[in-house]
């Protein structure tokens, strides 16, 4: 297959596919590299794809190797973050962690005293650093109510804090 071959087969499902992706990823940057990432292996795969003939079927098609690209991307994530051995970290015995100061010590404290499911989306974005994509994976919880539930409890923290 050609260059011109592949860009008149493949070219009008742009548009569909950078929605796809800015749906699975939530953020432009993201969709764009997977957007690449899925032109790039049918470039790869040109030759050897059985693409179905009718617009529907195709755009089908496109869609699932998108979607399996995306979810074998975060697998891989996932393993190279858990690829940490938990005896290299070091576990506090007693009182402040060494290089914590009093304010993250507040902090942990006010998310302590969150009701479960806002203490425990908190606990994974703030002090875990994850994505909404990760809580998102891990809890179930849809995107929106994560961010909902994360713009409450920093509410509540605020008052809390003011107490």
């Amino acid at each position: 297959m050609t260059a011109q071959e592949f860009k008149q087969r493949f070219m009008p499902y742009h548009r569909l596919l950078y929605r796809v992706a800015y749906h699975l990823t939530g953020n432009q940057q993201d969709a764009e590299d997977l957007l690449q990432d899925t032109y790039l292996k049918l470039w790869t795969k040109r030759d050897s794809i059985d693409f179905p003939q009718g617009e529907s079927e195709g755009a089908a098609y496109l869609i699932t190797l998108m979607r399996n690209l995306y979810r074998d991307q975060r697998r891989l994530k996932r393993i190279e973050t858990v690829d940490i051995d938990p005896h290299s970290i070091p576990l506090p015995i007693e009182g402040e962690p060494e290089g914590v100061s009093g304010d993250h010590a507040e902090l942990q404290s006010l998310i302590n005293k969150l009701p479960d499911k806002q203490r425990q989306v908190m606990q994974a974005h703030i002090i875990e650093d994850r994505t909404y994509e990760e809580i998102e994976q891990d809890t179930g919880l849809s995107n929106g109510n994560i961010r909902v539930i994360i713009s409450r409890a920093k509410q509540t923290i605020i008052n809390l804090w003011k107490k």
